[in-house]
């Protein structure tokens, strides 16, 4: 079967689905942010096949996510700079599921400060002047590179939001 792509969309959700989408990236990603560095390991913690494992560890490195390296007479893998950036999506996921899909005995793992040992906060969004917001905060506007239909769509949806705003007064 033929791998569906949205490389070519007009939007940064479904382009980063593109790459990030298969579960084994993910999970690849959070072994390298956690230290894993060689195949073995990837493979022993995550319990993939050879042949999976290397196809989603070249599609990480064609996107700029993982480079390889060869260390004495073996191979190593890490995450670029793209790549390490990933950690807030990673903590964000690990929160996500320890308060909304948890373990019974609770998180496996505490996410903390390396230098102090305390926990992390749940990751929540500011805006550019440090305002926390919510869902009901967020809007969208138009970005440089919207192209007519993605304008259309926003337009789409700000004419609907308004109806429903005049209709609820």
């Amino acid at each position: 079967m033929e791998r569906v792509t949205f490389e070519d969309r007009n939007c940064s959700v479904a382009r980063s689905v593109d790459v990030l989408g298969d579960w084994w990236n993910l999970l690849i990603i959070r072994e390298l942010l956690w230290g894993a560095t060689k195949f073995d390991e990837f493979q022993r913690n995550l319990e993939i096949s050879k042949g999976i494992l290397s196809k989603r560890l070249k599609l990480l490195q064609d996107y700029g996510i993982v480079v390889k390296h060869t260390v004495g007479s073996g191979t190593e893998y890490a995450l670029t700079e793209k790549g390490r950036a990933l950690h807030v999506i990673i903590i964000a996921m690990l929160q996500w599921g320890d308060k909304w899909n948890p373990l019974a005995e609770g998180a496996p793992l505490i996410p903390v400060n390396r230098m102090t040992g305390a926990p992390l906060a749940p990751v929540q969004l500011t805006d550019v002047n440090g305002e926390p917001l919510e869902l009901k905060d967020l809007g969208l506007i138009v970005g440089p590179g919207a192209d007519e239909t993605t304008r259309e769509r926003l337009d789409r949806l700000r004419q609907a939001a308004q109806q429903k705003a005049a209709a609820s007064r």
